[in-house]
């Protein structure tokens, strides 16, 4: 198992790249010695922003409502060391840090690599916001079941029961 420390990253964010229905999702943080990007689930990134709201709550705070969207863009080239499994994050209130560890996804019977970094608080608003806009990018959901429906506006709706499908 390796372990890779990212001392005080001054770049901290999530994203993806591809369209709609077909994008590739990304946590990526940057020391002054290296660029870590690692391949997540959007589900993990929706994660890790919700959980950054609570704790940025706990302490009287609020995710970035004005934030410079090009400055968290991730940076290329987007070269992924692994795919997230497991994520942990946490605050640690001595320090006043945010702290984030992501392991490699692995097989049940192996221990994955591991990727730890810390980041200050207004870093964790700014991710919190980006990653809930990055993830709020995807195709639009249907009104009437939730899901997404196709970039065109198609839809067969299991709420029709079967007789046609939604336009919009």
């Amino acid at each position: 198992m390796a372990e890779i420390e990212l001392d005080r990253p001054h770049h901290v964010t999530a994203g993806y790249e591809g369209e709609p229905g077909e994008r590739t999702f990304y946590v990526q943080a940057e020391d002054a010695h290296q660029r870590v990007t690692l391949l997540c689930e959007k589900q993990q990134v929706i994660g890790i922003a919700e959980l950054l709201i609570d704790l940025l709550t706990r302490i009287g705070d609020a995710p970035a409502e004005d934030w410079d969207v090009q400055a968290m863009a991730l940076r290329e080239p987007l070269e992924p060391v692994w795919r997230v499994g497991d994520i942990q994050l946490g605050l640690d209130p001595e320090l006043g840090r945010f702290m984030m560890e992501l392991a490699e996804l692995a097989p049940d019977d192996e221990e994955g690599d591991v990727v730890r970094f810390s980041f200050d608080q207004d870093q964790a608003r700014r991710l919190a916001a980006h990653a809930l806009e990055s993830v709020g990018q995807g195709r639009p959901r249907c009104e009437l079941c939730g899901r997404p429906m196709a970039p065109d506006g198609e839809h067969v709706c299991p709420a029709t029961n079967g007789h046609g499908q939604l336009s919009r």
